[in-house]
């Protein structure tokens, strides 16, 4: 009885994230299609994401008490899901060809069906079922999810920038030296070092980082303006991403996990958990920023979140 009722808990907090995800996102397509705002400001709020709210996001997730025996479980699951993340990469570079995505649009495909929703979604319901420490395991995910997202990410989401033929794709330069790694960098020289960070440091930084989720959202919801919201079900690509994402990928995750000698069962339910989320928030910002097709992204996200709401419960009945 006390598990159903945990249960039922769990999949309460689900919903009630998911239902603030679409608010977020209303508000945005409603302040572009009310006027309020122009599309073309986008670009600029991308930049301010990216480049501020996002950093001071991963930066402050990354300050907290080092635990010696923590590290082991951490190791595990930074290495699982970065094997995990590669091999994601892997095959959607391969679904691409079978379902036939067009040029310009394959980049961005990959990029919401290889990245899950880890931090808006991931975090508080990992927190809701599995408690603190699952929480902590959900940030030590968010590590490889960081320095994956934003150099192999932007490395697939550039090869539409050359589907023209007038764009070059990004250097290794550009990929590797940007804000969000550089604060990566530096949140894991200040947690291996245990490293204080003043107070009055702290609290700006915290508050530039609760801006992220409504920011990446309502950027969402923008993009969702420039094009009729019914085309949203009529795009086959976005359509075969997000079944992709939702469904395909995580059974396989699952299958994957079963056999692996993982001596602590929490790292498998936090894994599956977090690879089961929609496509990440931030895809449509990444698509905005290196030239892909932002309209796409916008729909893989948005229509990624709403169909979660019922994949997930039921890959949650595999835990």
């Amino acid at each position: 009885m006390e598990e159903a009722a945990d249960t039922q808990l769990s999949i309460q907090v689900l919903l009630s994230n998911l239902v603030g995800l679409f608010l977020l996102i209303g508000v945005g397509y409603a302040a572009v299609r009310g006027g309020l705002l122009p599309l073309s400001s986008t670009g600029v709020l991308t930049s301010l994401l990216l480049k501020v709210a996002l950093p001071a996001t991963i930066f402050t997730s990354m300050i907290r008490p080092f635990d010696p025996s923590f590290a082991w479980d951490a190791l595990t699951i930074v290495v699982v899901s970065t094997v995990l993340f590669f091999l994601y990469a892997a095959i959607s570079a391969g679904l691409v060809r079978v379902f036939r995505v067009p040029a310009g649009r394959q980049g961005v495909w990959m990029l919401g069906a290889t990245f899950c929703n880890n931090g808006f979604m991931g975090f508080p319901v990992a927190y809701a079922l599995f408690g603190d420490e699952g929480l902590a395991l959900a940030v030590m995910l968010g590590i490889p999810f960081n320095l994956l997202m934003y150099s192999l990410g932007a490395s697939q989401v550039s090869l539409d920038r050359c589907a023209g033929g007038e764009k070059e794709r990004l250097s290794v330069k550009q990929v590797l030296f940007s804000a969000v790694n550089g604060s990566i960098l530096l949140g894991l020289i200040f947690y291996g070092a245990q490293i204080p960070v003043p107070e009055v440091i702290f609290t700006p930084l915290e508050q530039l980082a609760n801006i992220t989720t409504p920011l990446s959202m309502l950027i969402t919801g923008m993009s969702l303006a420039g094009s009729p919201l019914s085309s949203l079900f009529r795009d086959r690509d976005a359509i075969t991403c997000v079944l992709t994402r939702l469904i395909v990928l995580p059974l396989l995750t699952w299958a994957l996990l079963l056999p692996l000698p993982i001596s602590n069962p929490l790292i498998t339910c936090v894994i599956l958990i977090i690879m089961a989320m929609p496509s990440a928030a931030v895809v449509t910002a990444m698509a905005q920023r290196y030239g892909s097709c932002q309209e796409l992204a916008a729909r893989i996200v948005c229509l990624s979140s709403l169909l979660c709401m019922v994949t997930l419960p039921l890959i949650a009945l595999l835990l």
